[in-house]
Protein backbone atom coordinates (compact mmCIF):
# COMPACT_ATOMS: atom_id res chain seq x y z
CA UNK A 1 0.00 0.00 0.00
CA UNK A 2 1.65 3.10 -1.03
CA UNK A 3 2.57 5.64 2.06
CA UNK A 4 -0.23 8.23 0.94
CA UNK A 5 -3.09 5.76 1.15
CA UNK A 6 -1.75 4.80 4.68
CA UNK A 7 -1.54 8.13 5.72
CA UNK A 8 -5.10 9.43 4.40
CA UNK A 9 -6.87 6.18 6.45
CA UNK A 10 -4.79 6.63 9.69
CA UNK A 11 -6.05 10.47 9.96
CA UNK A 12 -9.76 9.32 8.56
CA UNK A 13 -10.14 7.32 11.63
CA UNK A 14 -8.30 9.21 13.79
CA UNK A 15 -10.88 12.09 13.00
CA UNK A 16 -13.72 9.46 13.35
CA UNK A 17 -12.70 8.17 17.10
CA UNK A 18 -11.62 12.06 18.10
CA UNK A 19 -15.09 12.92 16.43
CA UNK A 20 -17.31 10.59 18.43
CA UNK A 21 -14.84 10.84 21.66
CA UNK A 22 -15.46 14.99 21.01
CA UNK A 23 -19.94 14.00 20.82
CA UNK A 24 -19.33 11.57 23.86
CA UNK A 25 -17.49 14.17 26.44
CA UNK A 26 -19.91 16.68 25.74
CA UNK A 27 -23.23 14.45 26.42
CA UNK A 28 -21.20 13.48 29.60
CA UNK A 29 -20.43 17.31 30.35
CA UNK A 30 -24.13 18.40 30.08
CA UNK A 31 -25.96 15.23 31.81
CA UNK A 32 -23.94 15.15 35.03
CA UNK A 33 -22.09 18.59 35.43
CA UNK A 34 -24.48 21.41 34.31
CA UNK A 35 -27.82 20.42 33.26
CA UNK A 36 -29.21 16.75 33.10
CA UNK A 37 -32.18 17.57 31.12
CA UNK A 38 -30.17 19.54 28.40
CA UNK A 39 -28.19 16.58 28.59
CA UNK A 40 -30.76 14.47 27.64
CA UNK A 41 -31.77 16.39 24.47
CA UNK A 42 -27.83 16.83 23.79
CA UNK A 43 -27.63 12.67 24.19
CA UNK A 44 -30.10 12.43 21.69
CA UNK A 45 -29.52 14.82 19.45
CA UNK A 46 -26.09 12.98 19.26
CA UNK A 47 -27.42 9.62 18.47
CA UNK A 48 -30.46 10.76 16.33
CA UNK A 49 -28.26 12.81 14.50
CA UNK A 50 -25.67 10.16 13.45
CA UNK A 51 -27.87 7.56 13.08
CA UNK A 52 -29.76 9.50 10.40
CA UNK A 53 -26.68 10.69 8.32
CA UNK A 54 -25.38 7.04 8.55
CA UNK A 55 -28.42 5.19 7.24
CA UNK A 56 -28.80 8.43 4.32
CA UNK A 57 -25.19 8.07 2.63
CA UNK A 58 -25.40 4.05 3.01
CA UNK A 59 -28.71 4.10 1.55
CA UNK A 60 -27.15 6.34 -1.19
CA UNK A 61 -24.35 4.99 -1.73
CA UNK A 62 -26.36 1.40 -2.89
CA UNK A 63 -27.92 3.63 -5.57
CA UNK A 64 -25.46 5.16 -7.53
CA UNK A 65 -23.77 4.45 -10.67
CA UNK A 66 -20.73 5.48 -11.87
CA UNK A 67 -19.09 5.38 -15.20
CA UNK A 68 -15.61 6.17 -16.37
CA UNK A 69 -14.40 7.42 -19.84
CA UNK A 70 -11.69 9.00 -22.22
CA UNK A 71 -10.40 8.43 -25.37
CA UNK A 72 -9.20 5.47 -26.29
CA UNK A 73 -6.09 5.67 -27.97
CA UNK A 74 -3.62 9.16 -28.08
CA UNK A 75 -0.63 10.73 -29.38
CA UNK A 76 2.16 10.88 -26.70
CA UNK A 77 2.50 14.27 -25.08
CA UNK A 78 -1.52 15.10 -25.61
CA UNK A 79 -3.26 16.78 -22.74
CA UNK A 80 -6.83 14.88 -22.33
CA UNK A 81 -9.39 14.53 -19.84
CA UNK A 82 -10.71 11.24 -18.15
CA UNK A 83 -14.69 12.14 -16.92
CA UNK A 84 -16.35 10.46 -14.12
CA UNK A 85 -20.19 10.43 -14.38
CA UNK A 86 -22.54 9.52 -11.86
CA UNK A 87 -26.19 8.38 -11.10
CA UNK A 88 -28.39 8.14 -8.72
CA UNK A 89 -31.95 6.18 -8.13
CA UNK A 90 -32.47 7.35 -4.82
CA UNK A 91 -35.09 9.92 -4.29
CA UNK A 92 -33.54 10.52 -1.59
CA UNK A 93 -30.66 13.86 -0.86
CA UNK A 94 -27.43 12.65 -1.67
CA UNK A 95 -24.20 13.41 0.96
CA UNK A 96 -21.52 14.16 -0.06
CA UNK A 97 -19.33 12.73 -2.73
CA UNK A 98 -15.16 12.24 -2.32
CA UNK A 99 -14.02 11.23 -6.04
CA UNK A 100 -10.11 10.21 -6.90
CA UNK A 101 -8.74 8.70 -10.25
CA UNK A 102 -5.33 6.86 -9.92
CA UNK A 103 -3.64 6.52 -13.29
CA UNK A 104 -0.95 4.22 -14.07
CA UNK A 105 2.71 6.17 -14.44
CA UNK A 106 1.72 6.62 -18.21
CA UNK A 107 -0.08 9.21 -17.13
CA UNK A 108 0.42 12.24 -15.04
CA UNK A 109 -2.47 13.96 -13.71
CA UNK A 110 -3.28 17.73 -13.39
CA UNK A 111 -3.86 17.37 -9.81
CA UNK A 112 -3.45 14.60 -7.69
CA UNK A 113 -6.27 15.81 -4.86
CA UNK A 114 -9.90 14.01 -4.27
CA UNK A 115 -12.47 15.82 -5.55
CA UNK A 116 -15.69 16.54 -2.92
CA UNK A 117 -18.89 17.36 -4.52
CA UNK A 118 -22.43 16.94 -3.55
CA UNK A 119 -25.54 15.37 -6.31
CA UNK A 120 -29.01 15.11 -7.16
CA UNK A 121 -30.98 12.36 -7.99
CA UNK A 122 -32.81 14.47 -10.68
CA UNK A 123 -29.69 15.03 -13.31
CA UNK A 124 -26.49 13.26 -13.17
CA UNK A 125 -23.11 14.83 -12.16
CA UNK A 126 -19.97 14.99 -14.50
CA UNK A 127 -16.41 15.40 -12.58
CA UNK A 128 -13.35 15.44 -15.21
CA UNK A 129 -10.02 15.07 -14.04
CA UNK A 130 -7.55 16.26 -16.60
CA UNK A 131 -3.67 14.11 -17.24
CA UNK A 132 -1.56 14.10 -19.37
CA UNK A 133 -0.02 10.90 -21.67
CA UNK A 134 3.58 11.04 -21.23
CA UNK A 135 5.05 7.49 -21.91
CA UNK A 136 3.84 5.56 -24.57
CA UNK A 137 1.78 2.10 -24.64
CA UNK A 138 -1.04 0.20 -23.07
CA UNK A 139 -2.11 2.42 -19.75
CA UNK A 140 -4.64 2.26 -16.74
CA UNK A 141 -6.82 4.97 -15.31
CA UNK A 142 -8.69 3.53 -12.41
CA UNK A 143 -10.95 4.72 -9.47
CA UNK A 144 -8.96 4.81 -6.14
CA UNK A 145 -11.69 6.91 -3.76
CA UNK A 146 -15.34 6.69 -4.64
CA UNK A 147 -17.37 7.17 -1.58
CA UNK A 148 -20.14 8.86 -0.43
CA UNK A 149 -19.36 10.85 3.25
CA UNK A 150 -22.03 11.05 5.92
CA UNK A 151 -23.42 14.74 6.48
CA UNK A 152 -21.00 15.12 9.76
CA UNK A 153 -17.84 13.53 8.12
CA UNK A 154 -17.66 10.78 10.62
CA UNK A 155 -18.30 7.71 7.94
CA UNK A 156 -17.99 7.02 4.51
CA UNK A 157 -18.64 4.28 2.04
CA UNK A 158 -18.02 2.76 -1.08
CA UNK A 159 -20.21 3.51 -4.25
CA UNK A 160 -21.70 -0.07 -4.97
CA UNK A 161 -21.39 -0.02 -8.93
CA UNK A 162 -18.18 1.11 -9.46
CA UNK A 163 -16.87 1.53 -12.71
CA UNK A 164 -13.82 -0.85 -14.10
CA UNK A 165 -10.21 -0.04 -15.03
CA UNK A 166 -10.26 2.07 -18.39
CA UNK A 167 -7.50 1.34 -21.00
CA UNK A 168 -5.70 4.02 -22.81
CA UNK A 169 -3.50 3.43 -25.48
CA UNK A 170 -0.96 6.14 -26.22
CA UNK A 171 1.04 6.34 -29.31
CA UNK A 172 4.78 6.52 -29.68
CA UNK A 173 6.53 8.96 -31.87
CA UNK A 174 8.90 7.70 -34.66
CA UNK A 175 11.91 9.29 -34.22
CA UNK A 176 14.71 10.28 -36.23
CA UNK A 177 17.79 8.54 -35.19
CA UNK A 178 21.69 9.50 -35.08
CA UNK A 179 24.72 7.60 -35.69
CA UNK A 180 22.18 4.53 -37.23
CA UNK A 181 24.23 4.58 -40.57
CA UNK A 182 26.58 1.91 -39.91
CA UNK A 183 23.76 -0.57 -38.16
CA UNK A 184 21.31 0.18 -41.14
CA UNK A 185 24.36 -0.74 -43.79
CA UNK A 186 25.01 -4.32 -41.98
CA UNK A 187 21.05 -5.21 -41.90
CA UNK A 188 21.19 -4.18 -45.41
CA UNK A 189 24.12 -5.93 -46.59
CA UNK A 190 23.23 -8.74 -44.86
CA UNK A 191 19.59 -9.36 -46.57
CA UNK A 192 21.46 -8.46 -49.96
CA UNK A 193 24.03 -11.45 -49.64
CA UNK A 194 21.89 -13.64 -48.07
CA UNK A 195 19.68 -14.46 -51.65
CA UNK A 196 22.18 -16.24 -54.18
CA UNK A 197 19.36 -16.50 -56.42
CA UNK A 198 18.29 -12.74 -56.82
CA UNK A 199 19.86 -13.11 -60.04
CA UNK A 200 16.99 -14.63 -61.59
CA UNK A 201 14.61 -12.49 -64.05
CA UNK A 202 11.45 -13.92 -62.67
CA UNK A 203 9.33 -14.22 -59.26
CA UNK A 204 11.11 -15.69 -56.75
CA UNK A 205 9.65 -17.62 -53.78
CA UNK A 206 11.05 -17.67 -50.08
CA UNK A 207 10.36 -19.86 -47.52
CA UNK A 208 7.25 -18.37 -46.79
CA UNK A 209 5.87 -18.16 -49.94
CA UNK A 210 6.37 -14.89 -50.10
CA UNK A 211 7.32 -13.47 -53.48
CA UNK A 212 10.56 -12.04 -54.52
CA UNK A 213 11.46 -9.09 -56.99
CA UNK A 214 11.57 -8.76 -60.87
CA UNK A 215 14.17 -6.85 -62.27
CA UNK A 216 14.97 -4.76 -65.47
CA UNK A 217 17.34 -2.38 -66.82
CA UNK A 218 17.94 1.09 -65.46
CA UNK A 219 15.92 3.80 -67.09
CA UNK A 220 17.13 7.21 -66.55
CA UNK A 221 14.83 8.54 -64.08
CA UNK A 222 14.42 5.44 -61.96
CA UNK A 223 14.90 5.68 -58.31
CA UNK A 224 18.05 5.23 -57.54
CA UNK A 225 17.31 3.14 -54.63
CA UNK A 226 16.07 0.38 -56.70
CA UNK A 227 19.11 -0.76 -57.93
CA UNK A 228 20.20 -3.47 -56.95
CA UNK A 229 24.45 -3.16 -56.91
CA UNK A 230 25.17 -7.14 -56.63
CA UNK A 231 23.11 -7.81 -59.69
CA UNK A 232 24.32 -5.03 -61.66
CA UNK A 233 27.86 -5.61 -61.38
CA UNK A 234 27.03 -9.73 -62.01
CA UNK A 235 25.25 -8.49 -65.09
CA UNK A 236 27.70 -5.16 -65.89
CA UNK A 237 24.68 -2.73 -66.42
CA UNK A 238 22.59 -1.45 -64.09
CA UNK A 239 19.63 -3.36 -62.99
CA UNK A 240 16.08 -2.17 -60.92
CA UNK A 241 13.66 -3.90 -58.99
CA UNK A 242 10.23 -3.83 -60.79
CA UNK A 243 7.83 -4.31 -57.65
CA UNK A 244 7.68 -3.63 -54.37
CA UNK A 245 7.42 -7.35 -53.34
CA UNK A 246 9.01 -8.89 -49.98
CA UNK A 247 11.96 -9.49 -50.10
CA UNK A 248 12.97 -13.35 -49.72
CA UNK A 249 15.20 -12.21 -46.79
CA UNK A 250 13.15 -10.05 -44.34
CA UNK A 251 14.87 -8.64 -40.38
CA UNK A 252 13.64 -9.69 -37.91
CA UNK A 253 12.53 -6.95 -35.36
CA UNK A 254 12.13 -8.36 -31.83
CA UNK A 255 10.47 -6.01 -29.00
CA UNK A 256 12.03 -7.80 -25.45
CA UNK A 257 9.87 -5.58 -23.58
CA UNK A 258 8.34 -6.49 -20.29
CA UNK A 259 5.25 -4.40 -18.37
CA UNK A 260 6.67 -1.22 -16.42
CA UNK A 261 4.99 0.57 -13.54
CA UNK A 262 7.89 2.55 -12.55
CA UNK A 263 8.95 6.02 -14.55
CA UNK A 264 12.23 4.97 -14.87
CA UNK A 265 10.86 1.65 -16.58
CA UNK A 266 8.87 3.41 -18.29
CA UNK A 267 11.60 5.42 -19.84
CA UNK A 268 13.56 2.97 -20.91
CA UNK A 269 11.06 0.96 -22.63
CA UNK A 270 9.80 4.25 -24.30
CA UNK A 271 13.30 4.72 -25.85
CA UNK A 272 13.35 1.14 -27.41
CA UNK A 273 9.90 1.52 -28.73
CA UNK A 274 10.32 4.66 -30.49
CA UNK A 275 14.15 3.93 -31.22
CA UNK A 276 12.92 0.15 -33.20
CA UNK A 277 10.09 2.35 -35.50
CA UNK A 278 12.40 4.83 -36.16
CA UNK A 279 14.55 2.01 -37.49
CA UNK A 280 12.22 0.22 -39.17
CA UNK A 281 10.99 3.69 -40.67
CA UNK A 282 15.01 3.53 -42.06
CA UNK A 283 14.34 0.22 -43.38
CA UNK A 284 11.32 0.44 -45.45
CA UNK A 285 12.88 3.48 -47.29
CA UNK A 286 15.33 1.52 -48.13
CA UNK A 287 12.79 -0.48 -49.96
CA UNK A 288 13.48 -3.43 -47.28
CA UNK A 289 10.65 -5.07 -46.17
CA UNK A 290 10.39 -6.31 -42.10
CA UNK A 291 8.47 -8.35 -39.58
CA UNK A 292 7.82 -6.64 -35.95
CA UNK A 293 7.63 -9.18 -33.17
CA UNK A 294 5.77 -7.82 -30.06
CA UNK A 295 3.86 -9.48 -27.23
CA UNK A 296 0.66 -8.66 -26.13
CA UNK A 297 -2.11 -9.99 -23.84
CA UNK A 298 -0.18 -13.37 -23.21
CA UNK A 299 0.52 -14.15 -26.94
CA UNK A 300 3.65 -13.07 -29.63
CA UNK A 301 1.98 -10.85 -32.33
CA UNK A 302 3.67 -10.62 -35.90
CA UNK A 303 3.19 -7.36 -38.00
CA UNK A 304 4.43 -7.04 -42.09
CA UNK A 305 5.95 -3.63 -42.60
CA UNK A 306 6.47 -2.73 -46.05
CA UNK A 307 5.73 1.19 -46.25
CA UNK A 308 6.20 3.74 -44.03
CA UNK A 309 2.55 3.90 -43.64
CA UNK A 310 2.65 0.58 -41.90
CA UNK A 311 4.91 1.22 -39.79
CA UNK A 312 3.26 4.25 -38.83
CA UNK A 313 0.24 1.83 -37.91
CA UNK A 314 2.84 -0.48 -36.03
CA UNK A 315 2.85 2.45 -33.89
CA UNK A 316 -1.00 2.65 -33.38
CA UNK A 317 -0.74 -1.13 -32.62
CA UNK A 318 2.20 -0.79 -29.63
CA UNK A 319 0.10 1.82 -28.46
CA UNK A 320 -2.58 -1.11 -27.18
CA UNK A 321 0.44 -3.64 -26.10
CA UNK A 322 1.16 -4.21 -22.66
CA UNK A 323 3.93 -6.31 -23.56
CA UNK A 324 2.53 -9.80 -21.69
CA UNK A 325 3.92 -13.05 -23.34
CA UNK A 326 3.43 -16.61 -23.10
CA UNK A 327 6.41 -16.98 -20.70
CA UNK A 328 8.84 -17.49 -23.85
CA UNK A 329 11.34 -14.09 -24.84
CA UNK A 330 11.32 -14.76 -27.87
CA UNK A 331 9.07 -15.74 -30.44
CA UNK A 332 8.75 -18.91 -32.03
CA UNK A 333 7.89 -17.21 -35.76
CA UNK A 334 10.81 -15.56 -35.45
CA UNK A 335 12.99 -18.63 -35.51
CA UNK A 336 13.22 -19.12 -39.43
CA UNK A 337 14.43 -15.64 -40.33
CA UNK A 338 18.13 -14.61 -41.25
CA UNK A 339 19.00 -11.37 -39.61
CA UNK A 340 17.37 -10.18 -35.71
CA UNK A 341 17.16 -7.15 -34.24
CA UNK A 342 16.44 -7.55 -30.72
CA UNK A 343 15.37 -4.61 -28.44
CA UNK A 344 15.62 -5.22 -25.29
CA UNK A 345 14.90 -3.36 -21.46
CA UNK A 346 16.16 -6.61 -19.43
CA UNK A 347 19.80 -7.96 -20.49
CA UNK A 348 20.72 -10.45 -18.26
CA UNK A 349 21.43 -14.28 -18.56
CA UNK A 350 18.12 -15.38 -19.93
CA UNK A 351 18.70 -13.02 -22.74
CA UNK A 352 21.16 -14.40 -23.17
CA UNK A 353 20.76 -17.80 -23.64
CA UNK A 354 17.96 -17.10 -25.64
CA UNK A 355 20.80 -15.14 -28.38
CA UNK A 356 22.57 -18.47 -27.80
CA UNK A 357 19.48 -20.46 -29.65
CA UNK A 358 20.00 -18.20 -32.85
CA UNK A 359 23.78 -18.60 -33.42
CA UNK A 360 24.70 -19.77 -36.97
CA UNK A 361 21.34 -18.98 -37.70
CA UNK A 362 21.71 -15.52 -39.05
CA UNK A 363 23.01 -11.75 -38.13
CA UNK A 364 21.91 -11.02 -34.70
CA UNK A 365 22.14 -7.70 -33.40
CA UNK A 366 20.81 -6.44 -29.59
CA UNK A 367 19.85 -2.81 -29.13
CA UNK A 368 19.72 -1.94 -25.43
CA UNK A 369 19.08 1.96 -23.30
CA UNK A 370 21.82 2.74 -21.40
CA UNK A 371 21.80 1.41 -17.83
CA UNK A 372 24.17 2.52 -14.55
CA UNK A 373 26.05 0.02 -14.71
CA UNK A 374 26.76 -1.82 -18.70
CA UNK A 375 25.36 -5.41 -18.33
CA UNK A 376 27.96 -8.02 -20.23
CA UNK A 377 25.63 -9.79 -22.57
CA UNK A 378 27.50 -12.91 -24.96
CA UNK A 379 25.25 -14.60 -27.98
CA UNK A 380 25.02 -11.39 -30.56
CA UNK A 381 27.30 -10.26 -33.51
CA UNK A 382 26.77 -6.73 -32.75
CA UNK A 383 25.36 -4.32 -29.52
CA UNK A 384 24.41 -1.12 -29.67
CA UNK A 385 23.10 1.30 -27.04
CA UNK A 386 20.29 3.72 -28.11
CA UNK A 387 20.64 6.77 -25.27
CA UNK A 388 17.35 9.06 -24.79
CA UNK A 389 18.10 11.47 -27.27
CA UNK A 390 17.79 8.38 -29.47
CA UNK A 391 21.97 8.94 -30.14
CA UNK A 392 23.00 5.21 -31.26
CA UNK A 393 26.56 4.05 -29.75
CA UNK A 394 28.42 0.55 -30.97
CA UNK A 395 29.09 -1.49 -27.90
CA UNK A 396 30.02 -4.13 -29.95
CA UNK A 397 30.80 -4.12 -33.81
Amino acid sequence: MKRKTKVSIFFDRFKLVFGLSAMAAMAYLFTFYLDADIGVVVIAFLLIAPILSVLLAWLSARKITAELSSPHTLQKGKHFGAVVKLYSDSKLPVPFLRVGLEPDANFVPDDARMVQSAMTSAEPLEIPFGMTAVYPGCGKIRPAQLVVSDYLGLFRFRVKQSPEPLEVGVIPVIPSLTGAGLMLHNVSDIVLTSDDDEEETSAQFSTQSMPGYIHRDYVPGDNLKRINWKLSAKRQKLMVRMDEAVSAVRPSVILDLEPEDTEEGLKRREILMEGSLGFLMLLVRQGIACTMHFSSGGAWKELLLESEDAVRTAAVELAGADFVHDGNRFPAAAQQEKAFLIYSTRPDISLAAGLRRFQGQGYICLVIPVFPAQPEIDGADAIWQLSEDFSMTALQK
